[in-house]
């Protein structure tokens, strides 16, 4: 699994989690939420290997 599918995969369950949180149950949105918040992060600091870019 690399950083692209695992932070596609957080993102997908953050989404998941923030509809159904907003129906069921509120604190699960902010969970969801801050799920896609992170696989957000991780897909813009992901490591592009040595001398591709600063």
């Amino acid at each position: 699994m690399g950083v692209k599918s695992f932070a596609g995969g957080v993102i997908g369950l953050g989404v998941v989690l923030g509809v159904t949180g907003w129906r069921a149950w509120n604190p699960v949105a902010f969970v969801g939420l801050a799920l896609v918040v992170v696989g957000v992060v991780v897909l813009a600091t992901r490591h592009r290997g040595p001398g591709t870019g600063a």
